[in-house]
């Protein structure tokens, strides 16, 4: 909420190091520290849900780069505490994506992917169930067959897949 990173991917921790405990309006280049205040604002004071945008940043190098930002709000009931966002240079190349994420999607069932839809979006498990009209076991039974599919070990990383890869508009047609 107060916008301290507190995790970083491997993308962000190979270009800024561990940048932990740091702003993260820190890592943008001075023109652009306001806009990323902003986008935090955005999520945390307005809920807004995912967003993506670009950045220009300063790496550990010292040299100005353009990364794309995909984030959502993290929500415990109704109240954001946080927000979860993939970042990764602009351009860069999606074959993770398209040798992992489209298999892996292609085989959930369409409810799997309403629960990852909301599950992308920041859901928790009360929401989603309350979303989805049914109850919390059966929720978080799919989230577990979604986790397992998509071999991947926590929500978080389940989010993190989804943004990665762009595919979240692919599960909202696809429902």
């Amino acid at each position: 909420r107060d916008g301290r990173i507190r995790w970083l991917n491997e993308a962000a921790l190979s270009q800024f190091g561990d940048a932990r405990g740091r702003l993260l309006s820190s890592l943008a280049a001075p023109d652009h520290a306001q806009r990323s205040r902003e986008q935090l604002a955005r999520k945390v004071v307005g809920g807004a849900h995912r967003m993506d945008f670009e950045i220009d940043v300063i790496g550990r190098n010292g040299k100005r780069m353009t990364w794309c930002v995909s984030s959502v709000p993290v929500r415990r009931d109704r109240a954001v505490i946080g927000v979860f966002g993939v970042s990764r240079p602009c351009g860069a190349v999606r074959e993770r994506a398209e040798s992992r994420g489209g298999a892996s999607v292609s085989r959930l069932t369409p409810r799997q992917r309403e629960v990852l839809a909301l599950l992308a979006d920041g859901a928790d498990l009360d929401a989603i169930a309350g979303s989805l009209l049914i109850s919390p076991e059966t929720a978080r039974t799919h989230i577990q067959n979604v986790l397992s599919k998509l071999d991947v070990h926590s929500r978080a990383e389940a989010a993190e897949f989804v943004l990665q890869h762009g595919i979240l508009d692919d599960l909202v047609a696809a429902d």
